[in-house]
């Protein structure tokens, strides 16, 4: 069973955040996007420290298991790091859960954001100790931006993390990302945007529970194990990777996640934005068809996910859903203690 939600103290202008790379080594692969990432952290009123694995290349990860798990606990347990944000997401995260100290992250709350394979560790420290973590911008596809971070996903994240009184609707983006990095990055320029399709509600109706925001493929990687969360009566936000994520791929994985209990009797369903180049029709229709006989609301076309601008969704606080909007109802983080002199 779940522990009650634990709130990590709010962020404040001039804290500190951990930036780790806890999967796939990104800051190795792209190091002048991580610097302006970086850079733009900075410039948003945070300090920012980083650890050995964070630059770190091993295959296709950062450093063993073991020395990214190293980095995570370090993190927790450091007090002058008020919140610890991934650099990037990747497929291995999940490498890290035997190797992480539980007493650890439950004395040191702290804000956790990042999002794709991160969906691992929010899963499994909100299964194991309770505490509210953000599905959010991670530094280098968000904060790493040309000029500066989309003034939405920059400016949700401040207004979640430092929340402490809940939230409120989810508010509507208007415009979404559609060009890859790479273009972009060549011609040192923001990406290019166009307005967004309004959100799409497959069944109407309302539904309230736990907010739980996963990437499809990575929460598969928690069925199973001692970390496997059980998602009964939670408002589900689902997000499709980009790169070659098919729909026959979300209908596998979905049915995995019902089969092992996961994601049996929601009290809602949203489908983030589907990537650009992916077939959001076809991803609909699977959506559509494993909720078929429900009695509770599904929507489509949510902001968020591997589509920019990315809001920052608290995991484990109470949210509702009503045809198209999307609430955060209650608070994701607490008052800090003053600083002592």
């Amino acid at each position: 069973m779940t522990p009650p939600p634990r709130l990590a103290p709010a962020l404040q202008h001039g804290d500190t955040l951990a930036v780790l790379t806890l999967s796939s080594p990104g800051p190795a692969q792209y190091p002048d996007t991580f610097t302006r990432g970086i850079r733009n952290l900075q410039a948003a009123g945070y300090n920012t420290v980083t650890a050995p694995t964070t630059f770190g290349r091993l295959g296709w990860t950062s450093g063993t298991p073991e020395q990214r798990a190293a980095d995570l606990n370090a993190a927790f347990a450091d007090r002058s790091v008020h919140g610890i944000i991934t650099t990037i997401g990747g497929n291995h995260t999940a490498q890290l859960l035997p190797h992480l100290d539980w007493d650890t992250i439950t004395a040191n709350p702290k804000v956790l954001c990042g999002y794709s394979d991160t969906t691992v560790l929010h899963h499994a420290i909100h299964q194991i100790t309770g505490l509210v973590t953000f599905y959010g911008p991670a530094l280098i596809p968000q904060w790493g931006e040309h000029g500066q971070p989309f003034p939405y996903t920059a400016g949700h994240f401040r207004t979640v993390t430092s929340a402490t009184t809940a939230p409120g609707p989810i508010p509507p983006s208007g415009y979404l990302v559609h060009e890859e990095h790479t273009s972009a990055q060549a011609d040192r320029r923001p990406r290019l945007v166009r307005p967004a399709p309004p959100r799409r509600a497959l069944r109407e109706g309302q539904g309230s529970g736990p907010l739980a925001p996963f990437c499809l493929p990575s929460l598969r990687h928690l069925a199973g194990t001692p970390w496997q969360p059980d998602l009964t009566g939670h408002v589900l936000l689902i997000d499709i990777p980009d790169h070659a994520y098919r729909p026959e791929d979300a209908d596998a994985d979905l049915t995995h996640l019902r089969h092992a209990g996961i994601t049996t009797d929601p009290a809602a369903v949203v489908l983030l934005r589907t990537p650009n180049h992916l077939p959001a029709e076809e991803f609909e229709n699977v959506l559509a068809a494993h909720t078929r006989g429900g009695h509770y609301p599904v929507t489509t076309g949510m902001e968020g996910g591997h589509v920019d601008p990315l809001p920052t969704y608290p995991l484990g606080v109470t949210a509702t859903v009503d045809g198209t909007h999307l609430a955060l109802d209650t608070a994701p983080t607490h008052k800090k203690e003053p600083r002592r002199a």
